[in-house]
């Protein structure tokens, strides 16, 4: 007879009640009762995390309307053969990325509100995304997106402000590019002025091209930007073609920058190759020598790249 037997339930034994097991369970694991205001203060913190994160959002939302405001309404054609490239290489990745970071943190902060887990993440994030975006529109109009970039690069060493990228992208002699200020006075009847760049250098500006309107800011003795071509020599010569201000040490409206890249596009449009252009310059190579002696009566502009690609564009 096999003796091996299970014991048997007992029926007759009364449920355990879910209070009774509730109880047990605190009873078992110790559990102390908290105060009500404690868990007040957990929920008002997220909610502040939240704003906090929400308003830098905004912050990062001004300073990218500042800055692509400008680079939309900049001479692309100085740097790339069309806008999408231009635009694509002046992107400001770290207020991309910063303000992508704080949208994950806003979102994640909200739903853990004590209400927060009922709604939908693509609501949370949403939201949070759209309360940034308004935010940093109305921050974009009052000038904090300037007052930003302006502040974190004079203070923090590892930031570049978009003067700073300005100044690189127009820095480059070599590709047709200055910046800088006038030195001295020009010589009624002499085209040539001196120049100082940004890194000190000492140019001789060729301003045979020039406009009136171009001349007359050059000489304003204040920073500018210099679009033409730089001459070999035993010297440094820079033939301009353009002359531009520079914008970008304060908040410009964008109708402001508007009208100013139209005139500075239909100016730099008036050097285009014309048949007369091309006469003259035949005949320079056939019986002149190009040298920084003669380079005064040389017609340079019309073949500059930004000129042709203006040109272009408007044809």
């Amino acid at each position: 007879m096999n003796t091996d037997m299970k014991p048997t339930l007992d029926n007759n034994q009364p449920p355990t009640s879910i209070r009774d097991r509730v109880f047990s369970t605190i009873d078992e694991q110790r559990v102390e009762p908290r105060s009500k205001y404690l868990f007040l203060c957990q929920n008002a913190s997220v909610w502040l995390v939240w704003l906090v994160t929400v308003s830098l959002g905004a912050l990062a939302t001004a300073v990218l309307i500042f800055t692509s405001t400008y680079r939309y309404y900049d001479i692309y054609e100085a740097m790339h053969d069309n806008f999408v490239t231009y635009f694509v290489q002046a992107l400001p990745v770290l207020w991309i990325v910063a303000f992508i970071v704080l949208m994950v943190l806003a979102a994640r902060g909200l739903r853990a509100t004590k209400r927060g887990y009922r709604f939908s993440p693509w609501l949370v994030g949403g939201s949070s995304v759209g309360m940034s975006i308004f935010l940093g529109m109305f921050a974009s109009v009052l000038g904090f997106g300037h007052l930003v970039d302006k502040t974190l690069g004079d203070y923090a060493p590892m930031y570049h402000s978009m003067a700073e990228r300005e100044e690189q992208i127009w820095m480059q002699p070599a590709e047709g590019r200055l910046i800088g200020t006038v030195k001295g006075e020009s010589r009624p009847g002499v085209a040539l002025i001196d120049f100082v760049d940004v890194s000190g250098q000492v140019w001789t500006i060729d301003m045979a091209e020039l406009r009136s309107f171009d001349r007359e800011l050059l000489n304003s003795r204040q920073q500018v930007r210099i679009l033409g071509e730089e001459m070999q020599g035993a010297s440094p010569v820079f033939h301009a073609c353009g002359v531009f201000p520079w914008m970008v040490d304060k908040k410009i409206p964008a109708r402001e920058l508007s009208r100013e890249r139209k005139e500075s596009v239909e100016r730099m449009y008036g050097h285009k190759d014309d048949q007369t252009g091309r006469i003259d310059r035949l005949e320079q190579q056939a019986f002149g020598e190009a040298s920084a002696s003669n380079t005064p009566s040389m017609k340079i502009c019309a073949d500059i790249a930004a000129v042709r690609r203006i040109s272009a564009g408007m044809q």
